[in-house]
């Protein structure tokens, strides 16, 4: 996890019949205005509970009752919809195709059966394809520790590699740290890993091991 680091893009989460989507405020007004302009209805959350019309207010969520296979088709719409044709019709025509930061959005699914290697119960976070069915598992980017379905832990997901060293780092601090014991890793079919998840009280012990090794992290709690 040393070297350039990728730039950042949003966390694409699905669940059940919903899409979540996490990142940075300016890529999510980009967001929630490209979805509503393909006649999506969105659920918008904004930092510290917040509104919209609040001075200072910024995204932190952009929810749509969409699946994935809907939300990436309003994506395209949206895409479509917000295009600027030439003028000259002899001129270049490009395909339209959402921000590049959204082409490059890492995406996970909830799978309530994912197996469990580790204290915690089954059910985690699986990887799933993005736009146009690709997927960015750039090792070396920004990786999250996210709150997202109780307030008890919290998970990381990052790239395949990323989360290999995060899990790494974390037994090396269960040594002498509390909570570290019961980290869980979750996989998909094929034994790859889809994400950790550790207890809420390794939160900062883990946030500073990585930033003192140089890690971009991305934490996102219940504050």
């Amino acid at each position: 996890m040393s070297g350039e680091r990728p730039a950042r893009v949003p966390y694409v989460l699905h669940f059940e019949s919903r899409t979540v989507v996490l990142g940075e405020p300016a890529h999510l007004e980009e967001l929630d205005a490209l979805l509503r302009g393909a006649g999506v209805s969105t659920r918008p959350t904004y930092w510290h509970g917040m509104q919209r019309d609040d001075p200072g207010a910024a995204l932190n969520s952009v929810g749509t009752d969409l699946t994935a296979e809907h939300f990436w088709d309003r994506v395209d719409a949206g895409a479509f919809a917000a295009a600027r044709w030439p003028v000259d019709l002899d001129g270049p025509l490009y395909l339209p195709a959402p921000p590049w930061w959204l082409q490059r959005a890492r995406a996970w699914a909830y799978d309530p059966v994912a197996p469990a290697l580790g204290a915690a119960e089954p059910g985690g976070w699986l990887r799933v394809p993005g736009w146009a069915g690709t997927e960015n598992n750039d090792a070396g980017g920004p990786v999250g520790l996210l709150q997202l379905t109780d307030p008890a832990s919290f998970w990381v997901l990052a790239s395949d590699a990323d989360l290999t060293e995060v899990a790494a780092t974390a037994k090396e601090l269960s040594r002498f740290r509390q909570g570290f014991d019961r980290l869980t890793a979750y996989f998909d079919p094929d034994d790859r890993i889809g994400c950790l998840r550790l207890p809420l009280i390794c939160r900062e012990p883990l946030e500073d091991e990585l930033l003192a090794r140089g890690v971009d992290i991305e934490p996102r709690f219940w504050e």
